[in-house]
This record gives structure tokens, sequence and C-alpha cells, in this order.
């Protein structure tokens, strides 16, 4: 007679506990921790249980199976939902195998690489050389219209950097995405994106290219789900460049949002550059 096969564990629901720069989630019968640079898979067998704590109950407490009558390790992350977190604790605890890995709980955890390497930390160099830069330039527009006795034009240079960053910030981002959304739209490729983790405004979703792999794109808050579910989306990714895609977005969602820029944040933008390149330009004519 044919071996009936043992039907295989069916996924965790996908639920996401974030806090102040750490978050656990549950993904493929594992828990994951992102801790202090650190990114932990533990598989739900090496789990031994876990708990609410903290105050509020917005905090997860997670005890690994220990060995040789030694308690397991045990992790917490400090949450900022409590019916997040009592949701996460009794998955976990329905999950949980009952009886102890041989060798315990902690063999089994896997330690992943979170990407803080070199990369981020020349991002961070960087980043601190145009603060300077920035600043620099600020205090010397000022320094140099009250120095030429303009103290009117140097008021004007002193209060134009909140409209010029706040013009920045709302042009700046959009004419990124449009470009990028415009130049995949004439080489990248469409495929269905499924959830894979989060809640709210973050959530992840997961797809695969035409070579079979896979990837992560967070997903844009108004990406209309496929045929109303909410659970797939359609993305579009460049093919030179698999990691790279963005969410398919209905027609009506890029009108507002440009005709939002163009009215407020074009405006806003130029009224910026008037009062500070402006005044520097009229020092030199």
């Amino acid at each position: 007679m044919p071996r009936r096969s043992e039907p295989s564990p069916s996924p965790l629901p996908s639920i996401t506990l974030r806090g102040y720069g750490e978050s656990i989630w549950l993904e493929a019968r594992a828990v994951w921790l992102q801790q202090k640079g650190t990114r932990r898979r533990i598989p739900i067998a090496a789990v031994e249980g876990a708990r609410v704590t903290g105050r509020g109950g917005r905090s997860v407490e997670v005890a690994l199976w220990g060995s040789d009558g030694a308690p397991g390790p045990v992790f917490v992350v400090e949450g900022r939902d409590a019916s997040a977190a009592a949701r996460l604790v009794e998955v976990i605890n329905r999950e949980r195998s009952e009886t102890a890995p041989p060798q315990g709980g902690t063999p089994l955890v896997d330690v992943l690489p979170t990407g803080t390497s070199e990369a981020v930390r020349r991002r961070k160099r960087r980043t601190g050389a145009e603060t300077f830069a920035v600043l620099a330039v600020y205090l010397g527009g000022i320094a140099g219209l009250a120095l030429a006795g303009r103290p009117f034009q140097a008021l004007l240079w002193a209060a134009g950097v909140m409209p010029l960053a706040l013009g920045l910030l709302l042009v700046g981002p959009a004419a990124v995405a449009a470009r990028q959304r415009w130049v995949l739209r004439k080489q990248g490729v469409a495929v269905v994106a499924q959830f894979a983790h989060g809640n709210g405004q973050r959530k992840h979703f997961r797809y695969t290219d035409l070579e079979g792999g896979v990837h992560e794109v967070r997903a844009d808050y108004a990406a209309p789900g496929i045929g109303g579910d909410p659970q797939r989306i359609e993305v579009v990714y460049d093919p030179e460049d698999p990691n790279k895609a963005v969410c398919t977005l209905a027609v009506r969602t890029l009108v507002w949002r440009t005709a939002g820029v163009v009215l407020f944040g074009v405006p806003v933008l130029l009224l910026g550059v008037g009062m500070t390149v402006g005044q520097a330009v009229s020092l030199f004519f």
C-alpha cells in the first residue's frame, strides 16, 4: 500500500511587533528578532514559551529550551502595541513544541547579517559631512550678507531655509520616485507579490523574479490589492536589479499625488530658493 504522506506544518500568521529600534515577527515557522544591529531566526521548535511583559503589556519575552537542566536564553522585545504583543504570544505558545530538542534551543538559532556593515558606516560619515557642509553654507550666507551691509537680505536667507527644506522634502522624493516609476514602466517586469509581514502602513510583500530569486518590497500604502485581495499586489521590478521594485498604483492616485506636489510643493520650493539662493546671487549682481 502506498504510504500516506504527513501534512506539512501550516505557516505561522504574519504578526509583527515593532519597538524603538527593535522588532519581532513571525515568518515561515520561525520567530524573527531584530535587536541592536543583530537579526536572529529562531525556529518555533526552539521556543519553550512566550509571555507578555513590560509596562502596559506591550513587550514580549521569548524563552528558548535549555539543555542539561539549565534554562535557555530569554529574549525581550520592548514593543509599542499591546494587542499585537498579545496576539504574537498567543500564536507562539499555540505552535511551540511540547518537548525540548535534544541539544536545547540555542543551537537551532541562526544569527544573520543585517546590512550594518562598512557600507552603512560610510553612509553615516557621508551624511555627517553633507550636514556639516549645508550648515557651513547656511551660516556663511548669513554672515556674508550681514557683513555686506544687507541685514534684511540676511534675515530672508535665515528664514528661507524653512520653506527651502520643506520644498525639497516634498518635491525631491516625489521626483526620484516619478523617475524610477517612469524607467521601470519602460523596462520593468510586472509580477504578483504576496504579503510577507508587517502591519499598518509598514507592510512588506515578497515576489519572485523570472530567474527564481525571491525579494521583498515595502508596499506603498495606496497599492491596491489584486482582485480586491489585500494580500496580493502587483509590483514592477528592474530586470537588471531585481531588488529594485515599485508597487503598481491606480492612475487616480498618481494624478492626485502629482497635483499635490505641483500645487503645493513646487511653490514652496521656489519661495525657499528665492529667499536663499536669490539673496546670494544679489551679492554679485
